[in-house]
């Protein structure tokens, strides 16, 4: 048995396990469909270089709508060059053990364990070498890490096929016990929801805007809303501290004019609201985070471990187990990528799959906001409508978003009294239904988006 270089350590595997599975495979070759592609089980995953072989010639055997055996497998090695004792593939056969489906998929199981740990060794030599030359930042060496981290764990957890026997059940159950037709988080504006049904785990949404239109003030607002029904939310802030945040909690929530906090001019009844309110609004559980230099290395870990920490705390709020429930990123563009440093496209794009792949990881929605190009002041037709070609930087924020929406203020662009501070919320994709507007009323003073009344809305 081989043994690692430092600390005669053995490597990861069990050659006897390949050794079972591969005779089985020998033997009953239509074993092959039925379990090891329903594991993922790939050539690389073999140890033993002798079993790699035979795996892939009983796999090319297969795909040539065939089946494979001792004697098409053996007989098709000898066409390459590769030099593979035959007397050891028919004991592989002879003395495979006669074991159910499930114990083959366990099997199956084992061998891809035992070589995510070894790319696990791997990896963490590159790593080690790579911090010991000290030729690369800090942040390169963690960025390249992550990412192959991500790749392997999601490859661990990958799903098996499910019929629809399986799923629907399920689903019937979240749909009946759905309240006004949301079967995800409430965004907190009921209009929004019915686009939505709520936002959906492993959902990455964008909440894109020009400068100044009030995304971080929706995104707040959001975030308010979730954290009343009694769930977690994390908020990455990348622009703006966390002490101008939290006055903007504190303007929404109770009502005072953010002018007045910030320099402390509070009449009687700001002072009343703030006596009465604030107590409530300190205990909400929202989670606030200004680091101005984040990867998504950064994002990850401190998400998964605050994940950890809320897993550990009893919250008698909540009827399911205590746990990270959303996460909000203000804003994607400000993302650090330390790959592709001469390609912003890329950058862009990295950042935009990776936090979608967190989402699903996480299993919760992300809302990310997202900036804008100047293409709407530069349209010809004064069109002013955000579109999807006009998120800034790369189309593969559009491309990997499970739902797009847009802030736009008409009033920015033509002035109208009558539509003073109103605000249009564009749903311009949406996987999980229908597109369209929402209208909104922006009360600058408290930073707060409210309901307009379905009579008012301009169709």
């Amino acid at each position: 048995m081989e043994t690692a270089p430092n600390g005669g350590k053995v490597i990861p595997q069990n050659l006897d396990i390949e050794a079972a599975l591969i005779g089985c495979l020998l033997n009953n070759g239509l074993l092959y469909p039925d379990v090891v592609e329903g594991s993922g089980l790939a050539e690389k995953d073999f140890y033993d270089q002798r079993h790699a072989v035979i795996f892939k010639t009983i796999l090319d055997i297969y795909e040539e709508k065939r089946t494979p055996d001792v004697l098409t497998v053996i007989d098709r090695i000898r066409k390459t060059p590769f030099e593979l004792d035959e007397a050891y593939v028919y004991d592989l056969a002879n003395n495979a053990p006669v074991i159910s489906d499930a114990s083959l998929q366990e099997y199956c199981d084992t061998i891809i364990e035992k070589s995510l740990l070894r790319e696990m060794i791997h990896l963490c030599g590159e790593v080690a070498d790579a911090s010991y030359n000290q030729q690369e930042p800090f942040e390169d060496i963690a960025d390249r890490a992550t990412t192959k981290l991500i790749n392997l764990s999601n490859r661990r957890q990958s799903q098996d096929i499910k019929s629809l026997e399986e799923l629907v059940p399920g689903e019937l159950e979240l749909i009946m016990k759905a309240k006004g037709g949301i079967t995800g988080i409430t965004s907190g504006y009921e209009q929004l929801d019915r686009y939505s049904s709520g936002l959906k785990p492993g959902d990455m949404v964008i909440l894109a805007g020009r400068p100044s239109m009030g995304k971080t003030s929706l995104a707040m607002n959001m975030a308010l809303e979730i954290a009343k029904k009694g769930l977690n939310v994390l908020f990455f802030s990348l622009e703006m501290p966390a002490s101008q945040l939290v006055k903007k909690l504190i303007s929404i929530e109770c009502g005072i004019e953010s002018g007045h906090l910030l320099n402390g001019a509070l009449d009687s009844e700001e002072k009343k609201r703030l006596v009465e309110i604030g107590p409530t609004l300190w205990k909400l559980p929202i989670f606030l985070d200004e680091s101005s230099y984040l990867t998504i290395a950064d994002i990850r870990s401190k998400a998964k471990k605050l994940d950890d920490k809320l897993r550990k705390t009893l919250n008698t709020q909540r009827t399911t187990p205590n746990r990270l429930d959303c996460i909000f990123i203000d804003y994607l563009q400000l993302i650090s990528a330390t790959i592709y440093k001469e390609d912003r496209v890329r950058q862009v794009e990295y950042v935009s799959k990776n936090i979608k792949l967190f989402a699903k990881d996480m299993e919760i929605p992300i809302v990310a906001l997202a900036q804008l190009n100047r293409r709407i002041e530069e349209r010809a037709s004064k069109n002013t409508v955000p579109l999807l070609s006009d998120l800034k930087d790369s189309g593969s924020i559009e491309q990997d978003a499970d739902m797009v929406m847009f802030i736009h203020r008409p009033d920015f662009y033509k002035p109208v009294e009558e539509r003073k501070n109103d605000a249009e919320i564009w749903v311009q994709k949406n996987r999980h239904g229908q597109t369209g507007k929402v209208s909104l009323r922006f009360v600058p003073k408290y930073t707060k988006f409210s309901p307009i009344d379905p009579s008012e809305q301009d169709n």
